[in-house]
């Protein structure tokens, strides 16, 4: 398979043509390969895959006697787009067969080194800000666009701003491994520093909180091999002034900061709910609303446990309305819960067990394998993409971020001591350390 091409298809998330009334990006044009892929390397994965995706159809059946809502096509429709970034860990998993993690990590780097570089350039070029309002609620997107193409994923912020997060992620394995060439590794260093540049103008907490992650597993790396500790220490020193950038380019005050003051601060109100009641309500508007997607959502699921709500939303076994913010999503915003909440434990589980099966995959495949930088920020990067990522947000869904990480992930499960085997980059082996990250 072409690495290229499908480094390049990963790497950038441009709108090239709506389909049902969702945007078409190039990742999708990769499904043929993935197809490839899933039918020649056929295993306990491949057959979970196929049983989620068939309990995911009982699922919609079952809760349509239940509660007929006559939208049909579209819950079969979210539960296609839900089934297809997990897809690409297949995709991984094969080009790992032929292929040191290395090169691909090589080629993902160069490609998304030039997305975000004429991203961020845009923006510095125009005086523009990162992060921008749209329409007269002044809802919040990411101000990206590629030249004049419009990018995948911009509404919310989140979304591209986690891709941003992975790329980066991606780019300090292949800067710090040391085999791309001087201009790939001008290039990169360059998109390094738009990468942070993007991640502390999105104002997303989140993304700021992956940042740490990021800093912490440079930090980690540099610390435990003595060779890499001059790269790892300039990549810091990059990021860091990067931030320092997006901050003198309009950013008047931290959300984050104003954030966490709001909570403590004492009620300028009469009112007397409680001390609880109104830490609740302070942690809810800090999370914009997650503890209430949450907690609905873990009612509906002890409500209705082995076939969920059928990829509904909201309010599907319920007469009574639903309040407005719940009426205005479909996910409960982790991803985990998402996955429950929609197709119940009958979808859920062999969804689970299948993850678990590559992760198995992936731990064994890296104590047989040697040490390398790339191999150790592909891990870093899946366990930032499947921990505090997906607590903050079902950004293992969207064909873009989470077609990213279930490829990376494939790819730690498809190495084979046999096969392809990484080069030493300073001896080390270990996995990245965890980071504690509240959502």
């Amino acid at each position: 398979m072409s690495v290229p091409f499908i480094a390049a298809a990963l790497s950038f998330p441009l709108v090239l043509f709506p389909l049902f009334g969702y945007d078409i990006n190039p990742a999708f044009l990769l499904a043929p390969l993935i197809g490839w892929a899933f039918i020649k390397d056929f295993g306990q994965a491949n057959f979970l895959y196929l049983l989620s995706f068939l309990f995911g159809i009982v699922s919609i059946l079952a809760a349509n006697h239940i509660s007929p809502d006559g939208v049909l096509e579209r819950h079969f429709l979210s539960l296609v787009l839900i089934m297809f970034s997990p897809s690409f860990l297949f995709l991984g998993k094969y080009v790992a067969k032929s292929n040191d993690i290395s090169r691909v990590l090589n080629w993902l780097s160069i490609f998304c080194s030039i997305f975000l570089i004429v991203i961020s350039f845009r923006i510095l070029y125009l005086g523009e800000a990162v992060r921008i309002y749209l329409g007269p609620l002044g809802l919040a997107a990411m101000n990206a666009k590629f030249f004049n193409w419009p990018v995948f994923a911009t509404f919310g912020v989140l979304s591209l701003a986690h891709l941003v997060c992975l790329q980066a992620m991606i780019i300090c394995g292949a800067l710090i491994g040391g085999k791309a060439g001087l201009l790939s590794s001008v290039l990169m260093w360059v998109a390094l520093f738009c990468a942070s540049f993007l991640i502390t103008g999105s104002e997303s907490r989140s993304a700021q909180i992956l940042l740490m992650w990021i800093l912490t597993s440079i930090v980690f790396y540099g610390v435990r091999n003595s060779g890499a500790r001059y790269k790892s220490v300039v990549a810091f020193v990059v990021i860091l002034m990067a931030a320092g950038l997006a901050y003198s380019n309009g950013i008047e005050e931290s959300r984050m900061l104003s954030s966490i003051e709001a909570i403590w601060e004492n009620p300028t109100t009469q009112g007397k709910p409680s001390e609880g009641v109104r830490l609740e309500k302070k942690v809810d508007q800090f999370t914009t609303g997650r503890i209430e997607l949450a907690v609905e959502g873990i009612k509906e699921v002890i409500a209705s446990p082995y076939v969920g709500n059928g990829f509904s939303s909201y309010g599907r076994y319920t007469s009574t309305e639903v309040s407005f913010s719940l009426s205005q999503n479909t996910s409960t915003h982790i991803y985990y819960l998402t996955l429950l909440w929609k197709g119940g434990l009958v979808f859920f589980v062999p969804f689970l067990i299948m993850i678990l099966i590559n992760l198995r995959s992936a731990i064994v495949g890296t104590m047989a394998t040697e040490g390398s930088a790339e191999r150790f920020f592909a891990w870093a990067a899946v366990l930032m993409a499947f921990g505090p990522m997906a607590l903050a947000w079902d950004i293992l869904i969207v064909p873009s971020a989470g077609a990213v990480a279930f490829f990376l992930f494939g790819l730690l499960g498809g190495l084979k001591k046999s096969g392809v085997v990484s080069l030493t980059v300073g001896g080390a082996s270990e996995l990245p350390c965890s980071v504690h990250c509240d959502t």
